[in-house]
């Protein structure tokens, strides 16, 4: 909610649930997890929250370009740094990026947190049919004109729901046995590194991923990820070698005389969740956001930003709702209010549509991948996306074009309808065309920004970071 809606309504209450010693939000499982902001996100947040980057700057985040600071491997290809992008993130671990937004939630005025206070169900007014407040696990009600639901991936929304007599939404779910495997380094220095993050992909099998960030303090977050039957090992020798079996020698030869400065450490909780609300929206008194709605592969990188694309999304409701009431007795605002829910989801489902058919369609292509979809939900559309993306994905190595269209995208600062235009279309078919009469890249590519097969990327790899 932002500060400037807050002004206008009563004192708002945000109830979380922390661990005293880290302050950890115990809804966001993946804490620990590498984290990239996408520059959809941190835009939004500037636009809530102005100077934000700013301070998360000046705590250490880092200053990336997703394309002139990344090294990615993929389609037997590899992306050297080069070209500037103009797309931009700030990297730095989960914990940093919340610190410095809790300092600016904490100076709205009219808000307060209350911390260690679990929800165990809601309040209800079953003759008005709306949700009135909360219970509290220590007995504890707290009235509301409206109830937000924002606690993560494991919300108990759909019990409380039934508790209260009136129909949960079903659900759809992609489990596809991905595994992350964690660990953090302190990164070496070396002013001869050209790249700030890399990524190796093992496709067309995509069994195996790996994905090094860097975040403040000199760190580096790795995780080495495998679907079933590729996890990787959680033991020193097994993580090493795991690494240096990647198709790509780069992050292994970065991380094989750097310092661990963690154990290494599992994380499985990776399947794509949705709860459909547009199909069955809550009472009227309650909004859900964020994972508590549809959570994704974390693999993909869209969490943060389309929860905070969600809450812009329901700010933007709530104050359509209220139009005119500014000024009115509580009872007027209220009735304001109703409808709200219904409108909010339908609307929010349409926003998740396009990132949830970017997370599930590869995990259901996985033979192991373990689906609940409703029967109305045809995923005919998803594999044909799929395999269009697939094409995409390997002709951007060759075109910079493609490669800064698909980058804007990936980072939701265009609708994916650009990726469908006849320029892309027609470059994309000249790739094709290409490939099949064995052509070179394109001439913009041509100047010793890519390499290709393992051999290029060996001879691509260094050791320092770029400031």
């Amino acid at each position: 909610m932002t500060p400037a809606l807050c002004s206008t309504l009563p004192i708002e209450c945000i109830y979380e649930l922390l661990q005293a010693e880290t302050r950890r939000r115990l809804g966001v499982t993946q804490y620990k997890q590498p984290h990239v902001m996408l520059q959809k996100g941190l835009e939004l947040i500037e636009e809530i929250f102005p100077g934000y980057q700013q301070e998360l700057a000046q705590a250490g985040a880092l200053d990336i370009d997703l394309l002139s600071d990344i090294i990615v491997y993929d389609w037997d290809k590899e992306w050297l740094p080069g070209h500037s992008s103009g797309t931009r993130s700030l990297a730095a671990s989960r914990h940093l990026y919340e610190t410095v937004l809790r300092k600016f939630v904490l100076r709205i005025s009219n808000l307060k947190v209350q911390t260690s206070a679990a929800v165990n169900g809601l309040a209800y007014n079953a003759e008005e049919q709306r949700v009135t407040g909360v219970h509290l696990k220590s007995g504890q009600m707290l009235d509301a004109d409206l109830v937000v639901d924002a606690s993560g991936r494991h919300s108990d929304v759909s019990k409380w729901l039934e508790q209260l007599g009136h129909k949960p939404p079903s659900t759809m779910t992609v489990e596809a046995g991905l595994q992350y495997t964690y660990r953090m380094y302190e990164m070496p220095e070396d002013p001869d590194r050209q790249w700030s993050i890399a990524v190796c992909i093992d496709n067309p099998e995509y069994n195996r991923t790996a994905v090094m960030v860097p975040i403040e303090t000199n760190k580096w977050q790795l995780n080495l990820a495998g679907y079933k039957g590729h996890h990787c090992p959680t033991d020193e020798e097994g993580f090493l070698q795991f690494a240096k079996d990647m198709p790509s020698p780069t992050i292994y030869e970065a991380i094989r005389h750097a310092k661990p400065l963690s154990d290494i450490s599992a994380y499985r909780n990776t399947g794509n969740f949705r709860r459909l609300f547009e199909k069955a929206p809550p009472p009227d008194g309650l909004c859900v956001i964020g994972d508590a709605v549809c959570c994704f592969n974390p693999i993909h990188g869209q969490g943060m930003t389309v929860g905070l694309m969600g809450s812009q999304l329901l700010a933007k409701c709530i104050g359509e709702q209220l139009k005119g009431s500014a000024g009115s007795e509580r009872q007027h605002q209220l009735a304001a209010l109703n409808g709200l829910p219904a409108k909010f989801h339908s609307q929010l489902g349409r926003l998740v549509d396009y990132p949830w058919t970017v997370s599930v369609g590869p995990d259901a292509q996985k033979p192991d991948a373990v689906m609940n979809m409703p029967q109305t939900e045809a995923n005919v559309f998803s594999v044909l996306l799929t395999k269009y993306f697939v094409a995409l994905q390997q002709a951007r190595f060759d075109d910079l074009y493609l490669m800064k269209k698909v980058t804007k995208v990936g980072h939701m600062l265009a609708p994916p309808t650009v990726l469908f235009g006849p320029d892309v279309v027609g470059r994309l078919l000249w790739y094709v065309l290409r490939s099949k009469l064995k052509f070179g890249p394109s001439k913009e590519i041509a100047h010793g920004t890519t390499a290709v097969g393992p051999a290029a990327a060996a001879t691509a790899t260094s050791n320092g970071f770029r400031n």
